[in-house]
């Protein structure tokens, strides 16, 4: 499994737990591990090597942007040399139609290698069941964090009279966060958390400055730890999610909030507005300048929909209990036979 480890990202460990969970054994697919005997098991038909954001490795952030890298590429043509020489399954879950805070030339070219991955692999897999016939890929559900084994949990907050807004997670230029402050209302209090550069908190506290929205607006600039962002979780009433719409297939808050936060606020992507056709608390805008009209909105119905956070349909579509099954019937589909033990469904 390529990367093994993100510490950013709890992600990679719930798939590696889903992984086990089929009956696999899941090991770092990396130079090390393949000069201390693992070379051989490219070439076993049972096994399944799994990428996760393969593209990134071509790339280097800097300064907030992200920059073509020569030891990046030559590390991509590394891993995409050994799908082509193995007989292991390829699987590629696709996360991003570009990759993050790359401009321009960086931008169109990381589309092509985004591309030339695709092209390299057995499986493609999405979380955004929209995008299945684009990327000629399966859905698989994006697992639900706070519903994995040894998640921590946050405490709640009783809910007050009038909600509090968060965005959470890391505060980049592509989450569009300067968009939002732009039209954000002076009576609506809202908590920005999550690690930034100086840069861009630069540009937000700029507009914070010039609406005069220091008595609305906090911003909380440092990195989440996961009991840190569970605790955010737990604590919002209205989560909002304002990511460009070319960016990512699905949003990774969305999956810490769904089913825990009363009200989600999201730009209309096509995965959320799959969502939001399932979930009567997903709330959809396509222009940011929409959004004022949405805050009040929530803020006149609160005391009807503060209690609506629809945990049940959540824990039905992407908690752990649905997600094992549905990942250990793909794996019996791509290698053809399946290592799982059968075991009581437990809730």
């Amino acid at each position: 499994m390529c990367p093994f480890r993100n510490p950013t990202n709890r992600y990679i460990d719930i798939q590696k737990d889903l992984y086990r969970s089929a009956g696999y054994d899941v090991f770092p697919l990396s130079i090390r591990g393949l000069l201390s005997g693992g070379f051989a098991d490219l070439f076993k038909p049972e096994n399944m090597l799994v990428f996760h954001w393969l593209e990134y490795r071509a790339f280097r952030r800097q300064k907030g942007t992200a920059q073509l890298s020569v030891t990046g590429c030559l590390l991509l043509a590394f891993y995409c040399s050994l799908m082509l020489i193995g007989r292991a399954k390829v699987v590629c879950f696709v996360h991003d139609q570009a990759v993050h805070d790359t401009v321009g030339f960086n931008r169109r070219l990381s589309m092509r290698i985004i591309a030339l991955v695709h092209r390299l692999v057995d499986v493609r897999v999405v979380h955004a069941p929209d995008f299945q016939a684009r990327y000629r890929a399966q859905y698989l559900p994006h697992p639900l964090y706070w519903d994995a084994p040894g998640h921590p949990s946050g405490t709640a907050k009783p809910r007050g009279a009038a909600p509090l807004y968060t965005m959470l997670g890391v505060i980049r230029p592509y989450k569009q966060i300067d968009a939002v402050l732009d039209v954000w209302p002076g009576d609506c209090k809202l908590h920005v958390a999550g690690h930034g550069t100086e840069a861009y908190l630069a540009t937000l506290n700029e507009i914070i400055d010039r609406k005069s929205l220091r008595e609305a607006v906090r911003i909380d600039s440092k990195f989440l730890t996961d009991a840190e962002f569970a605790q955010g979780i737990a604590q919002s009433d209205v989560l909002i999610l304002p990511h460009a719409a070319d960016s990512m297939l699905v949003s990774g808050v969305f999956f810490e909030a769904i089913g825990l936060v009363p009200v989600l606020i999201a730009r209309s992507t096509p995965f959320m507005a799959w969502a939001a056709r399932r979930f009567d608390n997903v709330m959809l805008f396509n222009d940011v300048s929409e959004l004022p009209a949405i805050l009040k909105s929530v803020n006149e119905s609160w005391q009807t929909i503060a209690s609506n956070a629809a945990r049940r349909k959540a824990v039905d579509e992407f908690g752990w209990n649905a997600c094992s099954r549905q990942y250990a019937q793909f794996f019996e589909s791509v290698i053809g036979h399946t290592n799982a033990v059968e075991k009581p469904v437990t809730e």
